[in-house]
């Protein structure tokens, strides 16, 4: 299933968005991925959250480029349903999303697990089938 990448305000930087711009509250991908958040929580102990979801575009604040890097992700499509646009960064589960110049392959964390133990990938990609399907 497919969903746009839609950022809260694409044209300005608000609040903690130094580096990254939140997605939408009020889009479907959000809507999606908040609920995916939820089951991960109800199921395995995560960190709790620093920031909303949020796609990090740059690894400096005040990066003169910070808008025109944010504008190649807004709008894009992502297919949930891939299973290789999820995996893990470390100890992050993460939706991989589109590249930026300078930057290299984004991603949104949907959950932190820190110290504490990390499900497999296949038991996570079960939990996205049963939210995505339920969309």
């Amino acid at each position: 299933m497919t969903f746009n990448i839609e950022f809260e305000s694409p044209d300005r930087i608000e609040g903690k968005e130094g580096r990254s711009k939140l997605l939408a509250t009020q889009s479907e991908l959000y809507q999606v991925l908040k609920r995916l958040k939820q089951a991960i929580k109800t199921r395995y102990e995560v960190k709790p959250d620093r920031m909303d979801l949020h796609i990090e575009v740059t690894r400096q604040r005040n990066d003169p480029a910070f808008r025109k890097k944010a504008e190649e992700v807004h709008q894009t499509t992502i297919d949930l349903s891939d299973e290789s646009n999820w995996g893990f960064l470390g100890k992050a589960f993460v939706l991989w999303t589109p590249e930026v110049l300078g930057y290299g392959r984004t991603h949104i964390t949907i959950a932190f697990f820190g110290n504490y133990p990390k499900p497999t990938l296949d038991a996570l990609q079960q939990m996205i089938t049963l939210v995505v399907d339920s969309q």
